[in-house]
């Protein structure tokens, strides 16, 4: 039962989240489903040593080293990825998160 108060308090902080980057400037949907879209991404690379490889194997800590290195790297490759991703008016978000952080 304590999943769905969860979820919902997930959700709110989302749509609030997003709400106010809309409300700044800063939003993208295209840069929202890429974050999606590499949370997916990152799972599977973790989840499926986890499926396919058995726990006692003496494979399972190499693999699983392996695949949790290569999950740290494609994070750090899409966060500048994202850093340099262009908003609807040209800016980078990178740039606009800077100009709004200066005013406050």
């Amino acid at each position: 039962m304590w999943w769905i108060l969860l979820l919902v308090s997930q959700a709110v902080v989302i749509i609030t989240g997003i709400r106010n980057e809309q409300r700044a400037g800063l939003w993208s949907w295209s840069k929202f489903v890429f974050a999606l879209s590499f949370a997916a991404l990152e799972l599977i690379i973790l989840l499926v040593p986890l499926n396919y490889v058995d726990l006692k194997s003496r494979w399972f800590v190499p693999v699983m080293s392996a695949a949790s290195i290569i999950a740290a790297l494609n994070f750090i490759w899409m966060v500048i990825v994202a850093r340099r991703w262009k908003l609807p008016d040209g800016r980078t978000s990178l740039q606009a998160y800077r100009e709004v952080h200066r005013e406050k």
